[in-house]
């Protein structure tokens, strides 16, 4: 399931789901050399740190991400930028909500399309798909993490079911099979 293609991208929700775990080093080891972030999701990253999450500190320390990819462009790409993030929800009263989902569409469908979005947040992961980016979740980078050997069974499955307790909108699938199916 993991194409060795471009590089791999992480919106906020998804770093923030296995910071809170305490569980970054399964994201360094599947993508730590491809991982990649922009600087809207370094921003949320530290505004949730901020406000009190003191776990996305290692998030904010994690050299495998990189430095923040800055998604730039002119009106043209700024406006595609917007109504991106418009189209998954965003709106002008909270002109933050689905930029750095926004960013990272825009950039692999404009400047990489071999790379890979990694997120949580389904709209984001349902636009994506529709337009044609290689596109992953949660469950499906653990179900990869538990073929290649880096995290066993049941412990992936108990890792989504505790991501969840932390309220952060993680799909849970109905049962451990759909991660480790042996």
């Amino acid at each position: 399931m993991n194409a060795l293609v471009g590089n791999v991208f992480f919106d906020t929700c998804t770093l923030w789901n296995f910071a809170v775990v305490d569980r970054l080093d399964l994201l360094e080891i599947r993508y730590g050399w491809r991982a990649r972030w922009t600087e809207t999701v370094r921003f949320e990253i530290d505004e949730g740190h901020r406000r009190g999450e003191p776990r996305l500190r290692h998030v904010q320390e994690a050299l495998w991400l990189g430095d923040p990819v800055e998604v730039e462009g002119d009106r043209r790409a700024l406006r595609e930028i917007e109504l991106i993030r418009q189209a998954m929800g965003g709106t002008s009263a909270d002109p933050l909500k689905h930029l750095g989902e926004a960013e990272v569409i825009y950039h692999l469908q404009r400047r990489e399309p071999s790379g890979i979005f990694i997120t949580d947040d389904r709209p984001a992961l349902d636009f994506a798909l529709r337009r044609g980016i290689f596109a992953l979740d949660t469950s499906q980078v653990l179900a990869e993490s538990f073929t290649q050997g880096e995290i066993g069974c049941p412990a992936a499955y108990d890792l989504i079911i505790e991501m969840a307790a932390h309220e952060r909108g993680v799909k849970v699938p109905a049962n451990h099979m759909a991660i480790c199916p042996t």
